[in-house]
């Protein structure tokens, strides 16, 4: 649970320092656990709009497979109706609890540090 805090502390203050800059109309972030047919997915964003209508978001997915969690990141950025992955970063897993705390820590570090020069493509 601790981890799981962690990465939503950090998700909601990647968020605050968006909404701080002039180039970001609004910023929002999320974490939840969303069951689909194929599966059980924690999905975490941070989502900013910025100030030309574009959407940048920071995309986190963690799944559980038979034998390993798998951590998915990337960068994507939505203009009117095209969505295009900027960045994506290599694919994560970890065969046990601590190996797993350990990736997931190191992806949404790498993750939110993407930055400007990734939100100004395509302006």
């Amino acid at each position: 649970m601790e981890a799981l805090a962690r990465v939503d502390r950090a998700l909601r203050d990647h968020a605050i320092r968006l909404r701080r800059t002039s180039a970001v109309t609004s910023a929002n972030a999320r974490l939840e656990p969303v069951l689909y047919e194929s599966g059980h997915v924690l999905e975490g964003y941070v989502e900013a709009t910025l100030a030309n209508g574009d959407a940048v978001c920071w995309c986190l997915d963690v799944r559980w497979s038979e034998e390993s969690w798998i951590i998915e990141a990337t960068l994507d950025r939505k203009a009117g109706d095209r969505q295009e992955i900027v960045e994506e970063l290599p694919l994560e897993t970890g065969t046990d609890l601590a190996a797993f705390i350990e990736a997931l820590n190191r992806v949404v570090r790498e993750l939110l540090a993407l930055s400007a020069s990734e939100q100004d493509r395509g302006s």
